[in-house]
């Protein structure tokens, strides 16, 4: 299967969001499930916990729903990062798998700003 490669999203501090088709990967669909696929290369260590390491290439789903403890790449405000996603009393927590990140409160008031760009669904290492 064809997966556009979008650029980087960091695994750290949220930078700014921007799509752009870099190239297109041919992924075996036997690991790889989904119509709305796209990848990212991943910066940064805030995911290291998770196993997603600086340099790798996380595949997301845009059809697949977040559910709590999904790893997901989220849209802040133009900004985007790749974090685990847990809804709490009417908010979200954006949570790193590094101790080393504060968890990112996002308030009801703030939720509706935020967009789920895709939900990860498989890595590809590429070191």
């Amino acid at each position: 299967m064809r997966v556009p490669l979008l650029g980087s999203i960091p695994a750290g501090e949220p930078c700014s969001a921007v799509e752009e088709v870099e190239e297109i990967l041919h992924l075996p669909r036997v690991h790889f499930r989904g119509e709305g696929l796209f990848a990212l290369r991943v910066r940064g260590d805030s995911m290291n916990g998770a196993g997603i390491l600086d340099g790798d290439i996380a595949v997301l789903d845009a059809d697949r729903e977040a559910v709590d403890g999904s790893i997901a790449a989220v849209v802040l405000d133009d900004e985007a990062t790749l974090k685990r996603l847990y809804r709490s009393n009417g908010g979200l927590k954006l949570i790193a798998e590094n101790p080393a990140y504060f968890v990112r409160d996002i308030p009801r008031a703030q939720v509706s700003s935020v967009r789920v760009a895709g939900v990860f669904v498989g890595l590809i290492r590429t070191h």
